[in-house]
């Protein structure tokens, strides 16, 4: 949550609580919360608000928003079991709009011109209400002319028809006639008014809907740019500094961490990237590892570039740089990697390849996170083979992303996880990748001379889900491009995890052919007397 003080001039002067407008606003919101008899700390319960929040509002250090002070007023009438008197409430509307005028301008821009939208639509629905009643009394007029047309005429009907009476009979019906036909004529009269009177309202009415249109278009195009400028940039970026402190100070973290996440995604990139400059300065890991993280997660892909870069120009700055801290990239990595799919996967990678003149260490623990949290072997092979679309990078041996997928715990769980990225990465063409995983999982460059037991029976019960297709595949590949020491140790695996089924073993030997004799000399350094005789003998 951050104080909505846009107007740099008196920001200060709000965090300190000395902006005169906001203080008699805290203060005429705290006699009404007083009223309820209970601590701000409980309220700050009741209403799920941070007690920071809620004390600095009351103690004039914050500007409320309408929302708070509904809040506020919903709470006192429910606890009181009455309403807060209108002059109250408007008492309190009133004092709002005036600190907010002096703490933010746009936005007492944007509620002034909401509460003329109210008032013009009031104005619309009124003058549409005059004009539908206009419509109905012209049309009652109408049909009193109409009737009193009708009766004129058969009144001269009847005056024919009789003209043969007395001249008394006459005098009568001339008498009921003049007083029809001047009623008529007051009638006519009237309808030209209303006519009059209707084309009037009808104007005003279009006038106001136009007007309330206009109104609208203006909110909405202030509310768009506003929406821009977003919450936690609606302080001078040095105030907000100066508010985390205070806020570390007072110990009031819930807060701070809340503020410090929307900066990461509402304030302009280059500010953010001054926050973390900043933070980094003080030798904050914490942090810095907060905001990274936090960028990672919610700021558009070019956004999070552009934090990469930096942290990688912090990586190569002098020891100890905060950016370059290991802790703080896998901040970044981390987030990054949550949103990784097999869509996106090749965008990142070769951005952060060119970022890192194609060394490759970010981009493959990004790579490498993003594979970690793969929970099927199809997964991973797409996540691998989207990010290498168009060939390895030169030089980046992927070590991370290697490790990724041939992690141990994860074998324990899946033995055949590896072997199938192997075969869907043997049938992409991607051998030399296949090799590495192959290199990791037969654990070649260990130095012990026999595998654990339960080590080489996970990789032989890995190898014996591959289906036929896949094994035939993954044979070539130790028979014509591994070398002797690699099908040495996947040799020496098989052998020992085969629990009494050499099969596969032998069906090694076999493919083999001619180089068996290189095999033996390759196991030398996992040599075993029972594994060396039973090559020799089977040869």
């Amino acid at each position: 949550m951050t104080v909505v003080a846009r107007n740099s001039g008196n920001s200060s002067e709000i965090e300190r609580g000395e902006l005169p407008e906001l203080a008699e606003l805290g203060t005429m919101l705290k006699d009404l919360f007083n009223t309820l008899g209970i601590s701000q700390r409980q309220y700050a319960k009741r209403v799920s608000l941070d007690p920071s929040v809620v004390s600095r509002a009351f103690g004039g250090r914050r500007m409320p928003t309408k929302h708070f002070i509904e809040q506020l007023i919903s709470e006192v009438e429910t606890e009181r079991g009455g309403s807060v008197t209108p002059a109250a409430r408007d008492a309190i509307h009133a004092k709002w709009l005036t600190a907010l005028k002096e703490t933010d301008p746009s936005e007492f821009q944007l509620e002034s011109l909401r509460l003329e939208l109210a008032r013009s639509r009031r104005d619309a629905e009124r003058a549409n209400r005059n004009v539908e009643a206009l419509h109905l009394l012209l049309q009652q007029r109408e049909a009193q002319a109409h009737d009193a047309a009708r009766d004129l005429a058969q009144l001269q009907l009847d005056w024919s028809a009789e003209r043969s009476d007395g001249a008394g009979a006459r005098g009568a019906s001339s008498r009921e006639q003049a007083s029809l036909s001047a009623s008529r004529e007051v009638l006519l009269r009237e309808i030209e008014q209303l006519k009059r009177d209707l084309q009037e309202a009808e104007r005003l009415r279009s006038e106001a809907e136009e007007h309330s249109r206009e109104l609208r278009e203006r909110v909405l195009r202030l509310e768009a740019e506003l929406s821009e400028r977003g919450s936690a940039g609606e302080i001078p970026l040095e105030v907000f500094k100066c508010q985390l402190l205070r806020l570390w100070e007072e110990e009031h973290f819930p807060e701070a961490s809340r503020d410090l996440t929307e900066a990461a995604w509402s304030r302009p990139l280059e500010e953010v990237l001054d926050l973390m400059a900043w933070l980094a300065q003080r030798k904050d890991r914490e942090h810095v590892s907060a905001l990274v993280s936090d960028v990672g997660r919610l700021r558009p892909a070019r956004d999070v570039l552009r934090i990469a870069a930096e942290l990688l120009a912090g990586a190569s700055g002098p020891p100890g740089a905060v950016l370059g801290d290991t802790t703080v990239h896998d901040a970044w990595v981390t987030a990054v990697a949550s949103r990784v799919t097999e869509g996106n996967v090749a965008g990142y990678f070769r951005e952060l390849l060119a970022l890192e003149r194609r060394s490759g260490l970010l981009s493959d623990r990004m790579l490498a996170a993003s594979v970690r949290r793969a929970t099927t072997p199809a997964e991973a092979l797409g996540l691998i083979t989207a990010a290498l679309t168009g060939g390895e990078p030169p030089g980046a041996l992927l070590v991370f992303t290697t490790s990724a997928v041939a992690a141990p715990h994860r074998i324990a769980v899946d033995p055949g996880f590896p072997f199938h990225v192997m075969a869907g990465l043997l049938g992409a063409g991607m051998g030399d990748m296949a090799g590495r995983i192959m290199v990791r999982v037969s654990r070649q460059d260990s130095p012990k001379v026999r595998p654990a037991t339960p080590v080489a029976q996970r990789f032989h019960l890995g190898l014996r889900e591959l289906d036929e297709r896949a094994l035939r595949d993954l044979f070539v590949f130790l028979v014509e491009e591994a070398d002797d020491k690699l099908v040495g140790a996947v040799a020496v695996m098989m052998y020992f995890g085969a629990d009494g089924d050499l099969s596969l073993f032998d069906r090694l030997l076999k493919e083999l052919g001619a180089r068996v004799e290189d095999l033996l000399e390759a196991m030398m350094s996992r040599w075993s007397p029972d594994l060396f005789e039973y090559v020799v003998r089977r040869g």
